[in-house]
């Protein structure tokens, strides 16, 4: 049988954000100085656009010790020269705000999530490894730096295995929508193979454009 979950999202504020907690604090603060580091070594100085603290239910519960956030540089009129460890849209995720780990585009997230999503054995724990995927991969997104609406969720058994998809849509000028399928195995542990994310958004016009 097909179970399918509404949950309700918390929107991205731009700036430094914290999450109110020591944890998020001390992350904010690593995560600025490390940017402040990495963008020495740009050819062209430029300073992020955006960056949004990752502040999701989901997130928080599937990785405790770990906070994440989006680093979005402007790519109009011309989309500037970054350093390796970044991308114009990178999620960055600061583990127990000792450790930085920067997830460039889609194929990093994959990447992480393959090792990361582990121990999903029933499907109220599949809805919110979706949904928590869901939102770090609208992070990475073309229309990353806007709020996206409420995900729909659906979780479904397949033999011995789970598989879970969330999708939503970004909420401002019908920018499209994003989707995220995800398969586990009877270990627990997401199928890297199967990992699947498809972004149909685009970025907004520039203001009066």
């Amino acid at each position: 049988m097909t179970l399918i979950l509404a949950v309700l999202a918390l929107a991205g504020v731009s700036g430094w954000l914290a999450h109110g907690d020591a944890l998020g604090d001390k992350s904010a603060q690593m995560l600025q100085s490390w940017l402040d580091k990495v963008m020495e070594s740009a050819p062209v100085k430029v300073k992020p656009q955006k960056v949004i603290a990752i502040e999701d239910d989901a997130v928080q519960q599937l990785f405790p010790d770990d906070r994440f956030y989006g680093v979005y540089f402007a790519t109009w009129p011309v989309a500037p020269r970054l350093p390796k460890e970044l991308a114009h849209e990178t999620l960055v995720l600061v583990h127990r705000a000792e450790s930085i780990d920067p997830i460039r585009g889609q194929d990093g997230l994959k990447s992480f999530l393959a090792q990361a999503l582990a121990d999903i054995r029933d499907e109220s724990r599949a809805a919110a490894a979706a949904t928590a995927s869901l939102r770090l991969a609208e992070a990475v997104s073309k229309a990353g730096t806007y709020p996206f609406g409420t995900p729909e969720v659906t979780v479904a058994r397949q033999a011995a295995n789970i598989l879970a998809t969330a999708q939503a849509a970004a909420t401002e000028y019908g920018l499209g929508e994003i989707t995220v399928r995800l398969e586990f195995g009877p270990d627990g542990k997401a199928k890297p193979d199967a990992i699947q994310i498809e972004d149909r958004t685009r970025r907004a016009p520039p203001a009066g454009r």
